[in-house]
């Protein structure tokens, strides 16, 4: 009796420990999550490199925290035997692409060459659990660049067949880094222990890498081993049993021999790339010079790009048939265009060179430079965010407003349901906890219902990131994660990974950002933390829409969480309040979201009492925003300013215009805008229906009322007197940019036109240049133009 209870006492603090461990990361990874946000943020705006430099630091030591605490989740499930091995079918080249971008990442500005000597043979793809080998490689790729400064960090990944069915893979890490004494070897794999503490006592880390490292391996049937001099470097190698789902080599042979001249300065870099030439069986020759090209017979040539020459130039110039590869460092802009010249970034390695020879078409995906996130657009992408909670969707449409993509956005399961049928979108951004319909439900559907779908990224967006949440989510359908509160950078390099690249346009040389506010014009809103939500949020501008979508929806979300509460809907209860927490977070109502997240964790431990008890208050606290915002909204939002019958025309030309493609926040910007026109009495009842539409999200009677609204004003009335040369300039510059294919300028040029209005006839065309504009019909669009061009010269 007295063992049995003694058990039972031990599986209540082993409990209380998981429990306490799963909350810990819960809490500590959501304000971590906005220090690097804030962070991001910051980076964003103008300021002086020291300030800058301390950005980067704040960012790296963010960082290293939050892989601390990934550690402690990790070593506390496995010492628990939690720990799970999920096998999965997987590329294995898919692996090492990742790894590539984020080790060069890590390097920064070190000394340091990393190489990666892959075998092109590899199996296409295998069956194990990819998650774990790329935790594995990641921590021993980490610590090989921790504790070398200048050299080699080289991976070596390849494999011994020891069946038809079965592969042994065979990985090992090199460095010439400090070197590890013999004495200190037993010590590697103790937990909380590292090696030679007075000599690293500068590096970061728990001690508890190369332990999980160790664990994880043995749970998969493997084992690791060192090798290391003290001083020169150090070796860590493993083996680990897979099995084969696709024997075709992941990289074919060349069919017929070829000769590549190879002229880089690096050895480390030289020797990899000579290894990685002979592996398909071409024939490398090393090439001292540039200028004795022509007694060279070469198919391809292989430069660093220093060497990319005045007289490479002429020489390529001359022999057109010439291929000519340019290696730049990691995170090198693109800035060398010539015909027959490809480019590619360190590390070089077989995926990115064979691609670049047109060997091999293995789709790689690159992970995008940790502060280079806006170096690129893509206006002809189309993007679904899902998510039951309005203040949320405005949050991350409006994070990823600057890379100028088509976002649309769904509130529920069943409306993004019922949208992807009837389009193809990109991306799909999903909520998890929705009502009704979840996230990985919501996936299910649309994976086996839409065959379309079977690839699209899905990318989950969710605050539960406890250890085992992105591997779910994958196992689940979904292809990747994003982690609320939303980072930008990280949002936005899930874009950069997933979107399909013939979608992705460099940006144009960044413009100044224009400042919307200043600390002196920041709002001061009692018992709101403004300050930290608009550094949250990225912009003033971006927060009022935030702000006034959350003080919209006060009475109709603290309904819906009091039914939910009197009907004992538990379930419903908690994804409710789950979402207030993050929507008030989100605009700075600090208090509220943390008694809404002591709701949320009463709901899913089953402490109704908890519930019963303080809903009440949190409810209370809550409504007072309807009373404190109300006089915000009348002063702040709307002040108005006399506008001629021509100006809320064309804004309601606008509004008619955008209310189809559901761009919540171009809607809301253009409400507010017609707010503040100087409406004259018989028509303010048309924008009272017009505002409860919107907020109803009723765009079909929305657009019956701008219809009504529009006629009422009678356009003809308002028609502004342009003379047809004015008109026709436009159009001309609206032809130059369908003629160059130019999307920036041809949404620009549609625009300057739509700010006025034409005789019925020219408004007609108008509608028509619109649709096709919106539609991407290039050849329409001109043929428009063009006819309306000819109505003006007759």
């Amino acid at each position: 009796y007295e063992l049995h209870k003694s058990n039972i006492e031990i599986e209540r603090a082993s409990n209380l420990k998981s429990d306490f461990l799963a909350n810990m990361s819960h809490e500590i990874r959501t304000p971590m999550n906005a220090v690097m946000g804030m962070v991001d943020l910051a980076l964003r705006e103008e300021m002086s490199d020291s300030a800058k430099e301390c950005m980067y630091q704040i960012k790296a030591s963010a960082k290293n925290l939050l892989v601390i605490i990934n550690d402690i989740l990790d070593f506390s499930k496995i010492e628990s035997g939690k720990m799970d091995v999920i096998d999965v079918s997987y590329e294995p080249l898919s692996v090492i692409n990742d790894l590539a971008s984020i080790a060069n990442s890590k390097i920064g500005n070190k000394d340091i060459e990393f190489t990666m000597n892959i075998a092109p043979d590899m199996p296409q793809t295998l069956f194990g659990d990819n998650v774990r080998i790329h935790q594995i490689l990641l921590n021993l790729i980490t610590n090989a660049v921790k504790f070398t400064q200048q050299g080699e960090v080289h991976l070596d990944f390849g494999y011994e067949r020891l069946s038809n069915e079965k592969v042994m893979l065979k990985v090992s890490v090199c460095d010439t880094g400090i070197g590890i004494k013999k004495a200190d070897f037993e010590k590697l794999f103790n937990s909380f222990q590292q090696v030679d503490s007075k000599r690293n006592r500068n590096i970061e880390g728990t001690g508890l890498g190369l332990v999980i490292c160790k664990q994880l391996l043995e749970l998969m049937g493997g084992k690791i081993t060192v090798e290391s001099e003290y001083g020169k470097g150090s070796k860590f190698s493993f083996v680990v049993p897979q099995k084969i789902v696709d024997n075709t080599p992941a990289i074919p042979k060349l069919e017929k021999t070829m000769a590549v001249g190879v002229l880089l300065n690096n050895p480390y870099a030289r020797k990899q790339l000579l290894r990685d030439i002979e592996w398909i069986g071409a024939k490398p020759i090393i090439l001292s010079e540039v200028q004795n090209l022509d007694d060279m017979e070469c198919d391809y040539i292989i430069v660093a790009k220093d060497y990319f020459s005045d007289d490479l130039r002429e020489y390529l110039t001359k022999h057109n048939n010439m291929k000519c590869i340019i290696v730049t460092e990691f995170g090198a802009p693109n800035d060398i265009y010539f015909p027959n010249v490809k480019i590619i970034h360190k590390p070089i390695y077989s995926l990115n060179l064979y691609n670049a020879m047109g060997i091999s078409d293995f789709e790689a995906r690159d992970n995008l430079n940790e502060y280079d996130s806006f170096t690129f657009i893509a206006p002809e992408a189309l993007i679904l965010i899902v998510d039951d909670n309005s203040v949320n969707l405005k949050v991350a449409k409006g994070l990823i407003e600057p890379l100028k993509m088509n976002v649309e956005t769904a509130d529920s399961a069943a409306k993004a349901i019922e949208m992807v049928s009837r389009k193809k979108y990109d991306i799909l951004f999903m909520d998890h906890m929705m009502p009704e319909v979840d996230g990985v439900e919501a996936t299910h559907i649309i994976r086996r219902m839409l065959p379309s779908y079977k690839e699209t990224p899905i990318i989950a967006l969710t605050a539960n990131a406890v250890g085992e949440a992105k591997e779910m989510f994958i196992r689940e359908g979904m292809s990747d994660f994003v982690a609320k509160p939303i980072e930008i950078r990280d949002i936005v390099s899930k874009i950069r990974k997933w979107l399909p690249q013939e979608k992705v346009l460099p940006a144009e040389k960044k413009d100044s950002v224009e400042q919307e506010s200043s600390d002196n014009n920041i709002l001061e809103i009692n018992t709101l933390n403004v300050k930290s939500a608009i550094e949250m949020l990225g912009s003033e501008k971006l927060f009022r829409v935030v702000l006034k979508e959350y003080y919209n929806s006060i009475d109709e979300k603290a309904n819906s969480i009091q039914q939910h509460r009197w009907a004992e809907n538990w379930n419903e209860y908690t994804i409710e309040v789950h979402a207030l927490k993050s929507t008030s977070r989100q605009i700075g109502a600090e208090y509220v979201g943390d008694l809404a997240a002591e709701l949320e964790q009463a709901g899913k431990n089953g402490d109704y009492e908890l519930i019963r008890e303080k809903t009440d208050h949190m409810i209370d606290e809550y409504l007072k925003y309807k009373e404190l915002l109300a006089p915000l909204f009348d002063e702040e939002f709307g002040n108005t300013e006399p506008h001629d019958t021509q100006e809320l025309y064309a804004l309601l030309g606008e509004m008619a215009e955008i209310l189809h493609s559901f761009d919540i926040l171009t809607i809301d910007e253009i409400l507010e805008k017609i707010e503040k026109c100087d409406i004259p009495e018989n028509q303010t009842e048309y924008l009272e229906k017009l505002k409860k539409c919107i907020d109803d999200a009723d765009i079909d009677k929305s657009d019956e009322i701008v219809s009504q609204w529009l006629q009422e004003i009678n356009p003809d009335d308002s028609t502004t007197e342009l003379s047809n040369e004015k008109i026709i300039d436009m159009l001309d510059v609206l032809k130059n940019a369908l003629s160059n294919f130019d999307i920036i300028h041809i949404d620009e040029a549609v625009e300057e036109l739509s700010r006025y209005t034409y005789p019925p006839e020219q408004q007609e065309l108008l509608k028509q240049i619109q649709q096709y504009a919106h539609e991407r019909d290039i050849e329409s669009c001109i043929e428009v133009t063009a006819k309306w061009h000819t109505l003006l010269i007759k």
